[in-house]
């Protein structure tokens, strides 16, 4: 089963993933600081205002971010399961 953090304002998305059985943290402030805790997701999705501010696209992590701005929930299910994630 594939591990994915969210950010807390996704609401949709995170039903959505775990309707489709993808298992779902929120991502907070105590997991984003963390490049060790970000590590254990297949995928992180955040919202387009955030993810240059959370430091995630200079992150050292294999984890991908994904850029929920202008997506549905469907297509970032599909853009999770595409990818060749870990």
């Amino acid at each position: 089963m594939k591990k994915v953090a969210v950010e807390n304002t996704l609401k949709n998305v995170k039903n959505y993933l775990e309707e489709n059985n993808i298992k779902v943290d929120v991502l907070d402030s105590r997991n984003k600081e963390s490049h060790r805790a970000l590590n254990k997701y297949d995928a992180i999705v955040v919202t387009g205002a955030d993810e240059n501010l959370m430091g995630m696209q200079d992150t050292m992590t294999e984890t991908r971010v994904i850029n929920a701005e202008g997506k549905t929930a469907e297509e970032i299910f599909r853009e999770i399961n595409d990818r060749d994630v870990k």
